[in-house]
């Protein structure tokens, strides 16, 4: 089966924006809790990013893109288990 990598991106924005809707009557604070979503899994990725990079020399959309969503989700995750 192959998939788009980029509906995997839409699947990563539209968890973000449920995330940010409860609590939240303002789109600006909404967006903003988005963005923050976006901007912690890309600080958290950036490590495994660069190793990658520097083992391999070569890292494409799709590797970005795998190691960026499991950031993403271990965010999540902290965040629904309050840790």
């Amino acid at each position: 089966m192959n998939v788009s990598i980029r509906w995997l991106w839409v699947a990563m924005l539209t968890g973000s924006f449920m995330l940010a809707v409860p609590g939240q009557s303002d789109i600006r604070q909404m967006l903003g809790d988005v963005v923050g979503h976006f901007f912690s899994a890309l600080l958290l990725a950036s490590v495994p990013i660069g190793g990658y990079w520097l083992l391999y020399k070569r890292i494409g959309e799709k590797e970005i893109t795998f190691i960026f969503a499991a950031a993403w989700v271990y965010l999540v995750l902290t965040q629904f288990f309050g840790t």
